[in-house]
């Protein structure tokens, strides 16, 4: 079934154009992620916060995703990591942000955020440029 890209109304095969919005009609929606892309992982959801705001700063809009796994008493590293989302076109300048940030890095292998200090990535076990 054909659907409108403006209004995302549902036509008839038969019909092209939507009546309303007088735009040609698309045989499936875009979806809503369509136009995002995790820009950074990072471990705790505090960092995460923080790494947000500071995009959102400086333009970039960003969306967290937590997808951690919590076993208690103890967190297991390797199941922690909140994901930043943002748009497609703004990845790049996101990371090249971070990169020139004092506070943190990004790894070469895996695009995990780490601290500025850290000499080994803490998702991929990479080591890290000083």
């Amino acid at each position: 079934m054909p659907y409108c890209p403006e209004c995302e109304e549902e036509f008839r095969p038969e019909i092209k154009m939507c009546p309303e919005c007088r735009v040609d009609l698309v045989d499936a929606l875009k979806q809503a992620g369509d136009n995002l892309a995790v820009a950074f992982t990072v471990m705790y959801e505090s960092k995460a916060h923080i790494i947000r705001g500071y995009l959102e700063n400086e333009g970039i809009p960003c969306q967290l995703e937590n997808a951690t796994f919590n076993m208690e008493p103890v967190p297991v590293p390797a199941l922690m990591k909140v994901m930043l989302w943002t748009r497609k076109e703004d990845v790049e300048r996101a990371r090249r942000l971070i990169r020139e940030h004092e506070q943190f890095s990004v790894c070469s292998a895996c695009g995990g955020v780490v601290l500025d200090e850290d000499r080994v990535c803490d998702f991929c076990g990479a080591g890290l440029e000083s």
